[in-house]
């Protein structure tokens, strides 16, 4: 659980800022309902949904999990935003993340971006 609260901890630091007079991606806390009134911010989910599962003799042997970090922008560049995320995810997961979204949203005129990242359960494991 190391490496899913050290990404995490990074996606968080893009957003809140862990150094004085840093800029830093606003981040909406609960979703649609409080979407920050800028250019761009960051919603990130830690753990979304399972993504894979190893099952024997009825009992949940492994899980895979992923979580997804999504970026909003009134941007089509993600108002430089894009390759700080990718950075902090190349940095935590190597190759294992992927874009999983890009599109315009017509009805909010935002740019949107969700990038998905594995998260590893061993802790349910019996070895």
């Amino acid at each position: 659980m190391d490496e899913i609260t050290g990404l995490v901890q990074a996606l968080k630091s893009l957003t809140k800022g862990e150094e004085p007079n840093a800029v830093t991606l606003p981040v909406a806390e609960d979703g649609w309902n409080t979407r920050p009134d800028t250019d761009s911010y960051g919603i990130i989910y830690p753990i979304e949904f399972e993504a894979d599962a190893l099952n024997g003799d009825d009992v949940k042997l492994a899980a895979a999990n992923e979580g997804s970090f999504d970026l909003y922008s009134r941007r089509k560049d993600g108002d430089g935003w894009i390759p700080l995320i990718r950075a902090v995810l190349q940095e935590h997961c190597g190759a294992a993340w992927r874009l999983n979204h890009r599109a315009h949203e017509t009805d909010t005129g935002l740019w949107h971006w969700e990038w998905a990242f594995p998260l590893v359960c061993s802790s349910c494991c019996p070895w």
